[in-house]
């Protein structure tokens, strides 16, 4: 049977582990919602925020919602993303995301179960 979550039932949750600023990430789905395989987040990333520099033992699809960001990948080489754009980040793929503007920028982040 299908579940559906109403977006007033979404926890938000800001982050503040060393290397976040100015995020809100939101699970929209997971393990809780028997989603075994998959997590999937909303990340609200304030003008002026970042999020730290990274690596999961797991495969990340990233797609920008709303506004633009700074992404660095693996090999330290910076790209300017924005809405619509698909980043695909392998595991173990050191990488990090800045919303160097002065709007507010939204990512889905889906995850694949780690190892």
């Amino acid at each position: 049977m299908a579940v559906i979550r109403r977006s007033g039932e979404i926890r938000a949750d800001r982050e503040t582990a060393p290397g976040y600023s100015k995020v809100i990430s939101r699970i929209l789905a997971g393990p809780a919602n028997g989603c075994d395989d998959i997590t999937v987040r909303m990340v609200s990333i304030g003008p002026q925020g970042r999020l730290p520099r990274a690596e999961y033992g797991f495969q990340r699809i990233i797609t920008v919602v709303q506004g633009e960001l700074v992404f660095m990948d693996g090999d330290g080489t910076v790209h300017l993303v924005g809405q619509g754009d698909v980043v695909i980040v392998r595991p173990f793929e050191r990488h990090h995301f800045q919303n160097d503007s002065t709007s507010l920028a939204r990512i889905h982040v889906a995850e694949t179960k780690g190892a």
